[in-house]
């Protein structure tokens, strides 16, 4: 009985000593684990957030955009970022830093301040180090324990202004907030990423100083190069684009205009091969720009078009056979008295003038009286026939429709106002696309700005083409015909002078509105000016 009794309290000792043994080995780990958060924590998880996988635009290669002729408007850039925890540091921060100020581009006293914080356990030397120094960053930053770098990514806009309102701009997330960038963002971005940019990062980072083993992701790193996404080519020629955008703004500057704005249109495809507007902004420096000058003004201002409007009226006259170019209306010697009391002005006086010559001259009263032969519902038809009170569908993001309010209305003031452009608002680019109608002989075509959307790898495979889009026929090609050679007239004999271009023939019309500010109405002597045309007149 005594054996029995002394061999179990052996084996109850022997229990309550493992008991202990194993309380003791989870103590010392923890406070393993404790010392390690407390002294290394911080910088052990700066080293993850570099290793894990991530959605950021670090890990991808965004696509590119790119004019008609390929040449590059917009793309990613590899850059460097260096960083260091000053409490970890092995070396003097006078030694590291001499070491560094070469290859960051920074001044070895600034280093040595940043260095010098022992209380901080992240601090970043220099961000946006170029890629060609990746060799020297390695190899120095692998000589200096708690010194260390991440590679990212970065938009460049290597024409910095050029077709800016167009190209738009990405957050600093890396997605597209505007133009190009945000309305193609989800081709630009590609769901699909690689990694192998990570393996670069974990093979420069050496953890024996915290007596860890080498740092293992947990998921297969590739050696392929960044997914890229695909690249959007445009259909805007840079060189085009360039001088477009010079003569606005010169224009602009001459004549001490706030803003404006210049499209140039291919007719028969609806290709915009410029879309220029003033004031500008440099991409590089959007954070720096007044907002007022990021606004794409060919597409987002409405205004009254005033009579360049007239080209409505007359094509309706015209395909309806209710008038000829030749018909003739009485223009009251420039002042014409309406039922309301409200009397309409014409620049200078006239007597009997035909369309043509109302066109030509621009005068009011002739328009108006040609107008009361079409009526509201033909003349509603043709205004939405031409795309008014709609957007045109171009493929850029924050396109307004202008407003119809004056055909909705139609009183007496809007019967004598609406017929040669007040009372109702449009875009410029709903007013290219009108005149663009008479070009294409009475079809009203889509615009588009995109030419194509690409695969970017080692072979360029189309992913999509985009085609001429035909809306729908507003006149006839005889009355089309008819109205060419009226704008001709315009441009030759009439208020469009100015546009004639040696060696070629031009047919368009001018326009003048009064400007309206809320709770005032029409201001005295502010004004938007305005010209569409096309050439050659007879095959644009």
């Amino acid at each position: 009985m005594e054996n029995k009794t002394d061999t179990w309290n052996c084996f109850s000792n022997r229990a309550w000593l493992a008991v202990i043994l194993i309380q003791l080995c989870f103590f010392s780990l923890l406070i393993r684990i404790v010392y390690i958060e407390a002294i290394y924590g911080d910088q052990i998880r700066e080293r993850a957030y570099i290793v894990q996988p991530e959605q950021g635009a670090a890990k991808i290669k965004r696509g590119k955009i790119v004019d008609r002729n390929g040449e590059i408007l917009a793309i990613n850039r590899n850059l460097i970022s260096v960083w260091a925890d000053p409490s970890f540091l092995k070396v003097s921060p006078q030694k590291a830093a001499r070491q560094l100020a070469p290859i960051v581009g920074k001044s070895e006293s600034t280093l040595i301040g940043q260095l010098s914080e022992k209380n901080k356990r992240f601090v970043w030397l220099q961000r946006n180090i170029p890629y060609s120094q990746l060799k020297a960053i390695r190899s120095t930053t692998q000589k200096i324990q708690g010194v260390n770098f991440q590679l990212n990514s970065k938009r460049v806009y290597p024409n910095g202004r050029l077709a800016c309102h167009v190209v738009g701009i990405t957050s600093f997330d890396g997605h597209g907030i505007d133009g190009i960038e945000r309305q193609y963002d989800p081709y630009l971005l590609p769901a699909s990423q690689s990694d192998a940019h990570i393996k670069d990062q974990i093979e420069s980072i050496d953890n024996s100083d915290v007596g860890m083993p080498p740092i293992n992701p947990g998921y297969p790193l590739s050696a392929e190069p960044f997914t890229q996404g695909h690249t959007i080519e445009l259909t805007i020629d840079r060189y085009l684009q360039h001088l477009t955008e010079q003569v606005l703004a010169d224009g602009c500057q001459k004549w001490k205009a706030k803003s404006g704005t210049a499209i140039v249109m291919k007719p028969k495809t609806g290709e915009l091969l410029a879309m220029a507007n003033y004031p500008s902004y440099d991409l590089n420096q959007y954070a720096e720009s007044p907002e007022a000058y990021k606004r794409n003004v060919a597409m987002w201002m409405q205004y009254e078009p005033g009579s360049v409007f007239k080209i409505v009226t007359a094509c309706g006259v015209i395909n309806e056979k209710i008038a000829s170019a030749e018909t003739t209306e009485y223009c009251e010697m420039g002042a014409y008295q309406l039922p309301n009391g409200h009397v309409i002005k014409d620049v200078r006086p006239n007597g009997w003038l035909s369309l043509s010559e109302i066109i030509q001259k621009s005068s009011n009263i002739g328009i108006i009286k040609t107008a009361e032969k079409l009526g509201h519902g033909s003349m509603s038809s043709y205004v939405e026939a031409f795309g008014f009170g709609e957007k045109t569908g171009i493929n850029l993001p924050f396109e307004r429709k202008g407003s119809l309010r004056g055909l909705r209305v139609w009183d007496e003031y809007a019967k004598a106002t609406v017929p040669f452009g007040q009372g109702i608002s449009v875009t410029p680019l709903q007013m290219l696309n009108s005149i663009n109608t008479i070009a294409t002989k009475g079809v009203l075509i889509k615009p588009n700005i995109v030419g194509s959307i690409l695969t970017d790898g080692l072979i360029i495979g189309e992913v999509k083409r985009f085609h001429p889009c035909p809306i729908r026929r507003v006149m006839s090609p005889e009355t089309a015909s008819k109205l060419t050679k009226i704008l001709v007239q315009v441009t030759e004999q009439g208020s469009g002078k100015n546009a004639q271009v040696d060696g070629y023939q031009v047919a368009g019309k001018t326009g003048t509105s009064q400007k309206a500010i809320a709770g005032q109405g029409y201001v005295e002597g502010k004004v938007v000016v305005s010209f569409a045309g096309f050439l050659p007149a007879d095959a644009p």
